[in-house]
């Protein structure tokens, strides 16, 4: 456990940075915008497998329930996309450290923030211009899709914190 805690200390540092430094910046670019989808989606994606990791531990030792789905997004990645991913794991996460409240995955914010993950995959690996635009609109509101997405990830090491110290 301590080596999965240490691994997210030093991951998040690091991702937390580039985000912050992007910030300092900020412009209306679409370029600034694509950086911004990507680095907030590599933060996400960084917590999110610190997440699994610490997850991971709990298979050897007697531990809270968890789906058969979370348990297979923990063990393997690869069976789900980044969406499903995020949302397995840090419900398995909630129950198996025994946090409360955990992320509703049932509400409109849910539904929205999973573009931002699905943004960055077209930025990643673009076949057409159209996959690169990002318009105002859709701007708006992918910057609150990423604080919301931000947000949940960080509720949950507060919340921990809270229970357990550090």
């Amino acid at each position: 456990m301590d080596t999965a805690f240490d691994n997210y200390f030093a991951l998040s540092e690091i991702l937390r940075q580039d985000l912050t430094t992007l910030l300092d910046g900020e412009s209306d670019s679409q370029q600034w915008r694509r950086n911004y989808i990507r680095v907030s989606a590599s933060l996400i994606e960084g917590y999110v497998h610190c997440l699994r990791d610490m997850c991971a531990v709990s298979f050897a030792c007697t531990a809270p329930n968890i789906s058969a789905k979370e348990v297979e997004a923990i063990q393997s990645e690869r069976n789900f996309d980044a969406n499903e991913r995020l949302k397995l794991t840090l419900r398995a996460a909630y129950k198996l450290f025994e946090l409360s409240p955990p992320p509703d995955f049932g509400g409109s914010e849910w539904l929205r923030a999973q573009r931002v993950l699905t943004k960055r995959h077209l930025l990643m690996h673009p076949k057409t211009p159209a996959d690169l635009e990002i318009p105002d609109a859709l701007w708006l509101e992918l910057r609150e899709d990423v604080t919301w997405l931000i947000e949940q990830l960080f509720n949950f090491i507060s919340t921990l914190q809270k229970k357990y110290g550090g």
